[in-house]
């Protein structure tokens, strides 16, 4: 592969700070008052709701791509067919914006992860055998392979997760701290399936082992569909990956999923 097919070009850099943006109103231009009309604020307030989306997909993206030193907010408002006084009005500055898509990103895998981390929570608290421990493992490892690899967006939700683990910035603790508590869990069973003290160094070892079993299809999913020959993974892919990742995790826990009857 040569330099010239992998390099990426950065957008320049804000030298700016986009605090300085003046808003016309602000700026005194004389403006025409607002209809008072519900459906006309209504209307408005829908647009700014979706200009604010597009704005955090928009930086979710970038910011991915070049991370926070590199990301030009001028970039980013265009990518999101807004001005850059946009960012100001919804964000404040550029870190804010920042923090909000981390805070993006925890939302979205909370809304797909959560019930199963939170079944398995629940679980734990009593006494569970061997075989819902499987069941309840492999439900966790399930829905990340389906929300990773399920969603076109979740490649951009794994590239900034990838990003600030190479280069932590300020919203790090924001990712760190939905994604330990993904991991205690994944631990705790691990661990009792192990016979291992959950707060051991080797079930926390054992356990980032079996998550990188599947997390491994995300961060490489563009290196595995080529070798497959495809432009990218299909639902079909994902049932053997599931099936594949399963039979590995029977091996390595030494007990095998039972599906429930």
């Amino acid at each position: 592969m040569n330099a010239e097919s992998v390099t990426m070009e950065r957008p320049e850099f804000d030298s700016a700070p986009i605090d300085g943006v003046v808003f016309e109103a602000d700026a005194g231009a004389d403006l025409p008052q607002l209809p008072a009309s519900r459906h006309y604020r209504r209307a408005r307030q829908d647009r700014g709701a979706e200009t604010r989306h597009n704005l955090l997909i928009a930086a979710l993206d970038v910011f991915g791509r070049y991370g926070f030193e590199g990301a030009a907010t001028r970039d980013i408002a265009k990518r999101a067919g807004a001005n850059l006084a946009a960012i100001v009005y919804h964000f404040g500055s550029k870190d804010a914006l920042h923090r909000a898509v981390a805070e993006y990103v925890v939302e979205q895998m909370q809304k797909r992860i959560g019930d199963s981390i939170d079944t398995a929570d629940e679980a734990l608290k009593g006494g569970i055998d061997r075989a819902t421990a499987r069941r309840l493992l492999q439900r966790i490892v399930d829905v990340h392979i389906d929300s990773m690899l399920g969603e076109a967006e979740a490649e951009l939700w794994g590239r900034f997760i990838m990003r600030e683990q190479m280069e932590p910035s300020s919203t790090f603790d924001i990712i760190y701290d939905f994604m330990m508590k993904c991991q205690s869990t994944t631990t705790e069973l691990i661990a009792f399936l192990l016979n291992l003290d959950p707060r051991s160094e080797e079930a926390t070892f054992r356990a980032f082992a079996i998550s990188g079993q599947f997390v491994i299809f995300c961060v490489a999913r563009p290196m595995v569909a080529k070798k497959l020959g495809r432009d990218t993974l299909a639902c079909g892919d994902r049932d053997q990956i599931r099936r594949v990742v399963a039979e590995h995790i029977d091996l390595l826990v030494g007990e095998t999923l039972i599906d429930e009857e």
